[in-house]
């Protein structure tokens, strides 16, 4: 059957074309069906087509800096994509792939420069939809946000604040009350650590764009453990304790319970991490746990195998459950030991173990 006037004007693209252009359109799109699975056009091809939905599902994905996968979107029917490239003359930002079969009304690009060309308040809008679909894939891609789902993280941006930090301006100082959960915008932190009993403060990590801090604190409730120090001007998006909890925290924190797992067998299907400090590990540890300190885990990710499954443990959850949000919160599938090693069933084992602890 063909596309009709009141059809087409349910678009939010052409919503608010003339009945000429409108009349115009219906006799140049074109009707493309794609099955489950196939990719419509990918991150980096020219654009040749705007395109919207008629039917079915479609997933907008784009790379992120870290070599993972970012969702952006789900297309629908009645929405459309394509036309930021289309506009800009630049090459695809995003690949869109079909999740089930797709029905998809195709405007090649010629005939949508004629239609740009000819309404003007269209191309204003489309201007206007490109600076927000521009700011949106920078959030979305920063390595925090890269595995949120999108309708959290239109929730995230409505809540997030944004400030600029002067080089050597403290972020965070180590022992005050934590209240914000930090991503670098732009920018470069130094990450400085004071150990009890310990007369200099040492530069433990290096962070840059992209990269998130000050979890800990808001997981554990204490106080902030290390100063966070701009060493250049740096601009950073913030989020409060309590949509910190709702968004993030709920997004990337998962445990397990001891009888969930099977202690004769647990070592096949799970890697183990203690999130302790290296004397508590010495002194028991379940056995075959890796020891990877909570506060070097980020260092260690490079290390770990992404396709392996996680489980972190420590004495009585908050450092278990803060290796768990970091691991999760960069693509790997981890959970974190409710009860810690007190409530572990299965074998332990003390002294340094296996594997090399790291100090």
């Amino acid at each position: 059957m063909a596309l009709q006037t009141a059809e087409l004007r349910k678009y939010n693209f052409f919503s608010i074309l003339s009945d000429s252009s409108i009349e115009s359109l219906l006799q140049k799109l074109e009707v493309v069906s794609f099955p489950a699975g196939e990719v419509i056009f990918e991150e980096g091809d020219e654009a040749d087509a705007l395109y919207f939905v008629k039917q079915g599902r479609l997933d907008v994905t784009k790379h992120t800096p870290f070599g993972k996968e970012a969702r952006l979107s789900v297309l629908v029917s009645g929405l459309g994509y394509g036309e930021i490239a289309l506009l800009t003359g630049a090459h695809r930002c995003c690949t869109v792939r079909a999740t089930t079969a797709v029905v998809l009304y195709r405007l090649m690009k010629p005939d949508f420069d004629e239609l740009v060309k000819r309404e003007s308040a269209f191309k204003n809008m489309l201007l206007r939809r490109a600076a927000e679909s521009a700011h949106f894939n920078k959030i979305k891609t920063l390595q925090p946000f890269a595995l949120l789902e999108p309708d959290k993280m239109y929730a995230l941006m409505a809540r997030m604040q944004e400030r600029t930090y002067n080089l050597g301006e403290d972020i965070i100082v180590q022992g005050e009350r934590g209240d914000f959960y930090y991503i670098i915008k732009s920018g470069c932190v130094a990450v400085l650590q004071k150990k009890k009993g310990a007369t200099e403060t040492k530069q433990v990590a290096i962070l840059r764009e992209g990269d998130g801090f000050g979890e800990e604190a808001l997981i554990r409730g204490d106080p902030r453990n290390a100063t966070c120090r701009a060493v250049e001007e740096t601009v950073v998006y913030m989020l409060d304790k309590v949509d910190f909890n709702e968004i993030l925290k709920s997004s990337f924190l998962d445990s397990i319970f001891t009888e969930d797992i099977d202690v004769a067998a647990y070592r096949e299907k799970y890697v183990i991490i203690d999130a302790r400090v290296p004397d508590e590990y010495r002194q028991e540890h379940i056995e075959g746990a890796l020891s990877i300190p909570m506060e070097i885990i980020r260092r260690k990710l490079g290390e770990l195998d992404i396709k392996k499954s996680y489980i972190t443990y420590c004495m009585n959850d908050a450092r278990g459950l803060t290796a768990a949000f970091i691991l999760k919160n960069h693509g790997f599938t981890a959970k974190c030991l409710r009860g810690g090693i007190s409530s572990w069933e299965g074998p332990t084992t003390t002294g340094e173990g296996d594997e090399k602890i790291d100090k």
